[in-house]
């Protein structure tokens, strides 16, 4: 038996050219059946979709490279403030402890600064291995911009508990007490 194909050649009602096409059309159906590639898509609808892709993993990386290029421009003014306003620290001969994570740091301030940072006037804040003593304002700005830095700050507790019976309830303890 004839297929359709030889048949509708034989009627009349397709040419040579038509059969070719159709024979072309149905191997590469297989074919992408073969691969795997979705049969009702057509070569132009697979590179509309693949270069939809390729557009949102460029937005992606863009975004990405943009936050990073932010992130290094808001540690770079950080820097910046705190170069231009860090206190000079070269005669300082009390040192003055603070804690930075779980390691306690020791820091060779004048009586002054030792004084001023045990009121809160002044802040050590920490930019990777270095610490810089500046006014609590400046520390303000540099905590807008970038929240994650480190900023040590000396603050009374005014919430602890005095006991009734405490007999020494008289007696204040300086911050700035040396041993």
């Amino acid at each position: 038996m004839a297929s359709l194909q030889d048949q509708l050649l034989k009627a009349g009602l397709a040419n040579e050219k038509q059969s070719k096409q159709a024979t072309k059309a149905k191997k590469k159906q297989t074919r992408d059946v073969r691969k795997g590639v979705d049969v009702g898509e057509t070569a132009s609808q697979r590179a509309h979709s693949e270069k939809q892709s390729q557009a949102a993993r460029s937005k992606k990386l863009n975004a990405q490279r943009d936050a990073q290029q932010q992130n290094r421009a808001l540690v770079a003014q950080v820097k910046q403030i705190l170069e231009r306003c860090q206190l000079d620290l070269t005669g300082g001969d009390v040192s003055y402890n603070f804690v930075d994570g779980k390691a306690i740091k020791k820091l060779y301030v004048d009586l002054q600064q030792q004084a001023a940072l045990s009121r809160g006037s002044l802040v050590i804040v920490g930019l990777g291995e270095h610490y810089f003593v500046v006014p609590a304002n400046v520390a303000q700005r540099i905590e807008e911009r970038a929240p994650e830095t480190l900023i040590i700050r000396a603050e009374a507790s005014k919430d602890s508990k005095v006991d009734d019976d405490d007999p020494y309830a008289d007696f204040a303890i300086p911050d700035d007490l040396m041993w």
